[in-house]
């Protein structure tokens, strides 16, 4: 008699829970996009523009890149299978306003689908077919030797307008720029240095104003041809300069320029403003690809009154 009641009981608990699971609803998965609402962005942008830096080798042969994409996060398969048109503004006061130079037109090509009305600042116009959720831009430059390698251009993409009630995200526009940079471009630290001042050939000026670098910022070495980089000069950003004691006195020089053999890895250093600079006699110049370091020893004024530079530079970061 027992048994049958405990098997009584076994079955009305199994029928129980038959019931409250048949009472259960299956869960919905969340949309996509915005409460529903199809998203429209472009990858990586912002509001303002976001800046997406793209640095191409200083060579005169084609180099192709992506420059923007346009995407479109659906919610649901129905709204992907939608056709959508969207507008994309060439952003030129964008730009402008990231104090950018203006790309010219002649040296760079543009490959997309999208259709363009106006010439440069104009608007393109894309049309998402079904099933298609992103668009993008190409910019292939022929020739980057035609670039200012001391300046940075740009190119602006901005969304503007989506039919489907579409929504604009707040990552709607880009500023892409575009610099042409050789392998030994960055900023660089450094890592050791001296300088010797002389008041004649032999005759160091003294201790007080020869010795170690001090208080010099990072150094840029600034592309100004496929092998070859300028130092900025004293007075400005990434420029060379010796502080002497504390710091009331600057030395430095203005015009230097590097130009490294890719053969030998062995540096050159020259000057546009002092044509007697060249290297120190005996004194490592070379650049180390696997450590990216550069070592630097030069001298001028050899028959007057001569100064000697010498330092070991190491990369830290692109410019």
């Amino acid at each position: 008699m027992k048994y049958l009641n405990l098997t009584k009981s076994f079955a009305v608990v199994a029928m129980s829970s038959l019931v409250f699971v048949a009472c259960k609803k299956a869960k919905v998965a969340t949309p996509l996009g915005d409460n529903g609402q199809t998203l429209v962005k472009v990858l990586g942008g912002g509001t303002p523009a976001a800046v997406s830096s793209k640095p191409i080798d200083f060579v005169a042969t084609p180099t192709r890149l992506l420059a923007v994409e346009i995407r479109r996060d659906v919610p649901n398969e129905t709204e992907l299978n939608k056709t959508m048109i969207v507008t994309v503004k060439d952003d030129t006061a964008a730009v402008t306003a990231k104090h950018y130079l203006h790309l010219p037109t002649s040296w760079f090509t543009l490959q997309t689908d999208g259709v363009k009305t106006g010439g440069q600042g104009g608007t393109w116009t894309f049309t998402f077919k079904p099933g298609e959720f992103s668009k993008s831009i190409f910019v292939t430059i022929p020739d980057a030797t035609l670039l200012d390698p001391s300046s940075l251009y740009g190119l602006g993409y901005t969304v503007m307008t989506a039919d489907q009630n579409g929504k604009i995200s707040t990552q709607k526009s880009v500023v892409v720029e575009i610099g042409a940079k050789n392998p030994y471009d960055g900023i660089y630290s450094i890592e050791s240095g001296q300088v010797i001042r002389y008041t004649a050939p032999g005759v160091p000026q003294g201790d007080v104003l020869s010795g170690t670098i001090v208080g010099n910022p990072d150094i840029y070495l600034v592309t100004s041809g496929a092998f070859s980089v300028n130092i900025p000069p004293v007075s400005t950003l990434g420029g060379l300069f010796w502080a002497v004691g504390n710091n009331s006195m600057v030395s430095g020089i203005d015009g230097l320029k590097a130009t490294i053999d890719p053969a030998t890895n062995l540096v050159n250093m020259t000057s546009v403003q002092n044509p007697t600079l060249a290297n120190w006699a005996g004194h490592p110049n070379d650049y180390n690809p696997a450590t990216k370091t550069m070592s630097m020893a030069f001298r001028w004024n050899p028959v007057t009154t001569p100064r000697e530079y010498e330092m070991v530079l190491k990369y830290k970061s692109a410019r």
